[in-house]
């Protein structure tokens, strides 16, 4: 039987969702706008007892000595199907090794009743149906919190991965990793992506999905997972589990050198130092962050070709490079890939000509689709802890003490 999903402002209309039994008897839905099921046709529960419960949430806690605070994310909520499992496995743990339980999913295409009516959750999810219905419940609001039962709870939260992660505050003890294949939604199996669920995720914390392409997995490592292919469900040879490290843990293997540059305007003609510098508000791995202009040097250019050639690419404009005012006198891990140790260079500058990029009134006004913005601050008023990196910090007091002996 087709059923048409309801219209939201997140989810376009006509989309039709047909129900399909799957191998062991359980129910998926077959989504025309991704020509993708939401779950194994080889089994909807089998799929999710293995990828997300057995890899992820029994895994969690066979690493806890006692019971601690579990916090998990699902991307693509779908039918509910994981969390429903997800709470009746966390039913069946011993009260004294019941830890409080958190779950968080995102969902942009909820469904609609007549959809879940068709899906049998209740049956396959072995819940009773009024807890299923409690957990699909929209009040009009995109978040909604349902207490599961006490030490529980579900968070829904209906929008865009890349939004959530700009402003989602906390880390995740496990991410569950349910998107769309690949094919379907190539935007969330990139290494952006995956750089945002390290951030997101705690250290030690792991990331389970169905997915065990090559490139998926090498986009996790390039973001600084550590990743281990486990037998997959059936119909899957393999699964991915990933990993956050320990930094420390981690060997190092290569060097990044960064360029950044203090931007001055305005103070006397000629004057070494203005009264103003730009500051960069950006969103990197899905969080925000203020620095100072600049970026990593490449191969064949110093760091002063490096300057220049990251101000016309972050500007749009070239500048007048000053003299080298701080580097790096410490060992400087990556925040990004514990595998990189981290050398940079500070210069100072100022723009040959009078500024034609866009200078935001406020932190982080960025124009519609964009990820960086620039303003000016005035020196008197910058404080290190507007910075974000220990590195930007540790150059603005070499800064102050160059302005300061000047």
């Amino acid at each position: 039987m087709a059923t048409e999903d309801e219209t939201t402002p997140m989810n376009p209309p006509r989309e039709v969702l047909t129900p399909q039994r799957t191998e062991d008897g359980s129910l998926t839905l077959h989504s025309q706008r991704f020509n993708q099921s939401y779950h194994s046709r080889h089994g909807a529960v089998t799929e999710s007892q293995h990828v997300f419960l057995e890899a992820g949430f029994h895994h969690c806690l066979r690493g806890q000595t006692a019971p601690q605070p579990l916090r998990v994310l699902e991307l693509g909520f779908g039918t509910g199907l994981n969390a429903l499992m997800t709470f009746r496995a966390w039913e069946s743990v011993p009260e004294a090794r019941q830890p409080p339980l958190e779950y968080v999913a995102l969902e942009p295409y909820p469904l609609g009743p007549e959809t879940l009516a068709a899906m049998a959750l209740s049956k396959d999810a072995q819940i009773p149906v009024g807890q299923v219905s409690a957990l699909h419940e929209r009040h009009g609001a995109a978040r909604h919190q349902v207490q599961w039962k006490p030490g529980a709870r579900c968070v829904r939260l209906l929008q865009e991965w890349q939004d959530f992660a700009a402003s989602e505050p906390g880390t995740f003890d496990l991410i569950y990793y349910d998107a769309f294949a690949p094919d379907s939604q190539p935007e969330l199996w990139v290494e952006d992506r995956f750089k945002e669920a390290h951030e997101m995720l705690n250290t030690g914390g792991v990331l389970v999905t169905y997915c065990a392409k090559g490139d998926v997995r090498r986009a996790m490592e390039s973001a600084g997972l550590l990743v281990e292919k486990l037998p997959g469900p059936p119909g899957k040879r393999e699964m991915l589990r990933a990993t956050r490290p320990d930094a420390e843990s981690v060997s190092l293997k290569r060097f990044n050198v960064r360029v950044y540059f203090f931007l001055m305007a305005g103070g006397a003609p000629g004057a070494l130092f203005g009264d103003r510098v730009l500051l960069s508000d950006e969103i990197i791995a899905g969080r925000r962050y203020t620095k100072w202009p600049g970026g990593g040097l490449e191969f064949g250019e110093g760091p002063e070709d490096c300057a220049r050639r990251e101000a016309v690419e972050e500007l749009g404009q070239s500048i007048n490079l000053g003299p080298l005012v701080h580097a790096t006198g410490e060992f400087v891990r990556s925040a990004w890939r514990p595998d990189e140790q981290v050398l940079c260079h500070y210069y100072l500058a100022r723009l040959e000509a009078e500024a034609a990029f866009r200078i935001a009134a406020a932190p982080f006004e960025f124009e519609a689709g964009a990820a960086q913005s620039f303003r000016w601050v005035d020196l008197d008023d910058l404080d290190e802890g507007d910075l974000s990196f220990a590195t930007d910090r540790a150059a603005w007091r070499a800064f102050t003490a160059h302005r300061n002996a000047h």
